[in-house]
């Protein structure tokens, strides 16, 4: 997705960052094929594992990312599941 590498997309910290798939699990290698993947600072990203905040905000907002370049339809046939609130 078209967000800096240089800061945390969450809280905008700089330094060390992890990427983060915003579609994980059986979602991960398809979310790194189509870069749905945002940088996160340590904090944030063991708060959204461990509580998951923020991490259906995320996902929502991959889809919106994709529908926007490739549609809805393609969107449901490569993840199989609606994300969208």
């Amino acid at each position: 997705m078209i967000v800096e590498d240089e800061k945390c997309y969450l809280c905008g910290k700089t330094g060390e960052l992890h990427r983060h798939h915003c579609l994980h699990g059986s979602y991960r290698k398809m979310a790194d094929k189509y870069d749905l993947t945002v940088y996160l600072c340590p904090r944030c990203h063991t708060r959204l594992h461990d509580m998951g905040e923020y991490d259906r905000d995320l996902q929502e907002m991959a889809q919106v990312y994709f529908e926007g370049r490739y549609g809805h339809i393609e969107f449901m046939r490569v993840f199989g599941k609606n994300f969208r609130r």
